[in-house]
């Protein structure tokens, strides 16, 4: 019986190590598949990173060029609002009138908002002719 005994030892031994061999086996196959799905996480990750990374550098440039166009829209808005207080439009003409009753170049720059140089021309064109 002492062999038959050593026997089934042996034999329990021998299963035990048998499913410790399965066991690390699937243990093993399992951490291979761990080991490949966590690098491809991390490859997914760079590649989002890098996205976000583009992302980012897109909006400073949009960001930019909306603040530009705002600086544009507020010298138009300003340049509308004095073209608007010129009058209806047409500050030539008025200015050519108030010179022929005898207003001055300065009173043109500063009543219909020409420059110098419109304002000297209307005079001198529409002006009354000074004697010498």
């Amino acid at each position: 019986m002492i062999i038959d005994t050593a026997w089934a030892v042996a034999a329990l031994a021998g299963s035990a190590f048998g499913v410790a061999a399965l066991c690390g086996a699937a243990l093993g196959g399992r951490a291979r598949r761990q080991a490949g799905r966590l690098a491809a996480l991390e490859d997914e990750l760079g590649r989002l990173r890098a996205a976000v990374s583009a992302t980012a550098g897109i909006g400073a440039r949009v960001g930019e060029r909306l603040r530009r166009v705002d600086q544009v829209t507020a010298q138009l808005n300003d340049r509308l609002g004095q073209l608007e207080v010129r009058g209806d439009g047409r500050p030539y003409d008025h200015a050519i009138a108030l010179v022929r009753h005898g207003a001055d170049a300065d009173r043109l720059v500063t009543h219909f908002g020409l420059s110098r140089g419109e304002a000297d021309l209307v005079s001198l064109v529409h002006g009354g002719r000074k004697a010498s």
